[in-house]
């Protein structure tokens, strides 16, 4: 099974920014706990209200089924009201470089 890479960003409303904080906190302990969950932190940039979750996920189906919790669903819902565009959710794959890389 390959292991999924996820960078998901959070752009807040001007004055809700504490609420999104809030609320993306409130997903660190609940997904940390979802099966197949290797890694789930949270990081706000230097651009006041813009948040990214880096994860890594032990398969695509372990990601879904994180995305089909309640905590996912709350996220979805109550995050909605707390954004000015749209969640970003990448799935990346990370770069080789050197001999890894041929």
């Amino acid at each position: 099974m390959a292991k999924v890479h996820v960078i998901a960003r959070f752009v807040a409303h001007e004055g809700r920014e504490n609420q999104l904080r809030a609320l993306l906190q409130s997903m660190l302990t609940p997904t940390r706990s979802d099966s197949g969950c290797e890694l789930y932190d949270l990081y706000n940039s230097d651009s006041r209200g813009r948040f990214y979750l880096c994860e890594t996920w032990e398969s695509q189906a372990a990601l879904d089924r994180h995305m089909a919790t309640p905590h996912f669903k709350r996220l979805e819902r109550t995050g909605a009201e707390l954004v000015k565009e749209p969640f970003e959710i990448n799935l990346v794959k990370k770069l080789l470089t050197g001999a890894a890389a041929a």
